[in-house]
């Protein structure tokens, strides 16, 4: 027994050894290596940047892209020339980007990080899609998308990032349409990616917004609201009498960023739908539209039977002109949970101070912080 411990604590010894040696050797490496890179960083920098100044006034020379290829072959070189490139696209847009592709297909950079794509280490995967990305060369769209089905969410999440850069519509589409109802990608990233493509958002918005995955079709109405193009507008409010729930909400969330008045009506109707979550994003929607057709919707929302609902009417009411009006006569009313309700949102989030400085324009006779503290006394 023993011996049976000794032999483990030799065997742990060894571990325990080799583990310090490989981490004392990995730093010492990385150390080596970015003091080369330090030695060839100003030459590779210099080289490029003089280039890249002079793409206004010239076209590059056989030569220079020549040079540009031996910098290729060289691993550390290499990780130079594309960091510096990646930097140039973060900084230059329209026609000189362009030109970045052109140059980055040129020297073999493209084709490099396709290749990339093969291999078995997904993290590599994953920088490689990111990269390709930011190259946004067209010749990538088809090694992208065949990756669209990766089990990978990392991967997954930077095609759909690449795609968005490249900006080819029917390639970003089609991804889209890959995508199983159990994509594995938060409803935020997703828009986030939808926000940033860089063709044209129009023709995507209305082909995805009216996919029958419900999960992907609310994510582009939201990002076609984000994006405040009224005339994408009645393509949206087509969704307020969806059978779906989803898509009925990202409709309504959609509408509120644009502001587009056009549709109070029909989103005071979804006060009355039969899903209370429906039912809350009509109430906060209506007061981002401050339109004072809403008033008596929200009034009567007031005394909806779900919390969330009622909360919503109230501070919406609070936040459209003639609003404080309405809440006068709500405490001089008999509803105690419209009148809790009330106060609830006064209390937390309105503020004394802003309800004092609307009180000058009150048709009521009775100062309304008044009344409010004297509800408050007597409850």
């Amino acid at each position: 027994m023993e011996l049976l411990v000794l032999y483990s604590i030799i065997a742990f010894s060894i571990i325990i050894f080799f583990l310090y040696g490989y981490l004392v050797f990995e730093k010492i490496y990385a150390e080596i290596k970015e003091k080369i890179k330090q030695r060839y960083l100003n030459e590779v920098s210099f080289y490029l940047d003089s280039l890249v100044s002079r793409f206004d006034e010239e076209e590059l020379d056989e030569t220079h892209i020549e040079q540009l290829r031996m910098f290729m072959k060289h691993k550390i070189k290499r990780e130079i020339v594309e960091e510096r490139i990646i930097y140039y696209f973060e900084n230059f847009k329209g026609e000189l980007a362009q030109k970045l592709t052109t140059l980055c297909d040129d020297i073999g950079l493209i084709e490099y990080e396709i290749e990339k794509l093969k291999h078995k280490d997904l993290h590599e995967v994953a920088l490689a899609c990111r990269n390709l990305g930011e190259f946004r060369s067209r010749k990538a769209v088809k090694p992208l998308l065949n990756l669209i089905g990766n089990e990978s969410t990392d991967v997954k999440y930077n095609v759909l990032l690449a795609l968005s850069k490249i900006g080819d519509e029917e390639a970003f589409i089609e991804a889209f349409k890959k995508l199983s109802k159990t994509i594995p990608l938060s409803e935020r990233s997703l828009i986030e990616i939808a926000d940033s493509f860089e063709g044209d958002k129009l023709y995507v918005y209305k082909s995805l917004m009216h996919l029958d995955d419900d999960f992907i079709s609310s994510v582009f109405i939201k990002s076609a609201g984000n994006y405040r193009d009224t005339s994408l507008a009645n393509d949206i409010a087509l969704f307020l009498n969806s059978d779906s729930k989803e898509k009925k909400i990202a409709a309504l969330k959609a509408l509120g960023n644009m502001g587009d008045n056009r549709y109070v009506d029909a989103i005071t109707e979804l006060l009355n739908d039969k899903d209370w979550e429906v039912r809350a994003v009509a109430a906060k929607v209506l007061g981002q539209m401050q339109d004072d057709r809403a008033l008596l919707p929200l009034v009567k929302a007031l005394s909806d039977r779900q919390w969330y609902v009622r909360y919503n009417a109230a501070h919406s009411l609070i936040n459209i002109e003639g609003g404080l009006d309405m809440i006068s006569l709500v405490l001089q009313g008999e509803d105690k949970f419209a009148k809790d309700i009330i106060i609830s949102v006064l209390e937390t989030i309105y503020g004394w101070d802003k309800l004092l400085e609307g009180e000058a324009n009150l048709d009521q006779g009775t100062k309304l912080s008044n009344m409010v503290k004297q509800y408050i006394e007597n409850r």
